[in-house]
């Protein structure tokens, strides 16, 4: 089964050019152009990881980031033009798992899905319920 992720970004160029290169690696993508549709589309389509823009229509990414937060673990890897180091320090500190700064190079784009990936079905793999007599 691929994994599903889940492009929230507002620009078309962007969002496909990540689509179509992360299809030719083997995973199932999904588009969202503005956040309440990136809401939507968490909701329903049940992605296994998030590539997230931050300036959105309707809907912010850091909002996204909050709400999706209050429901999910799924990795969130954030892709923005802002470079601002408190502004990163901010979004690390409300979930987000990567960040990546654009312009960027698709190869560590995908080495850092595949990293997150890796690292969060290993997680929900081994989740153990233990429980201690009383």
């Amino acid at each position: 089964m691929k994994n599903r992720i889940l492009i929230i970004d507002d620009d078309n160029e962007i969002s496909n050019m990540i689509a179509d290169y992360l299809g030719k690696n083997g995973y199932e993508t999904h588009i969202a152009n503005d956040g309440i549709r990136g809401i939507k589309y968490v909701i329903e389509k049940k992605p296994d990881l998030i590539i997230l823009d931050i300036m959105l229509p309707y809907k912010s990414g850091d909002e996204i980031l909050r709400e999706v937060r209050e429901f999910s673990d799924i990795p969130i890897i954030v892709v923005s033009a802002k470079e601002n180091v408190q502004f990163k320090v901010d979004l690390f500190k409300i979930g987000v798992d990567d960040y990546v700064v654009k312009p960027f190079d698709l190869l560590e784009l995908l080495a850092r899905i595949e990293t997150n990936l890796r690292r969060y079905l290993k997680l929900t793999s081994q989740q153990t319920l233990y429980k201690h007599k009383t």
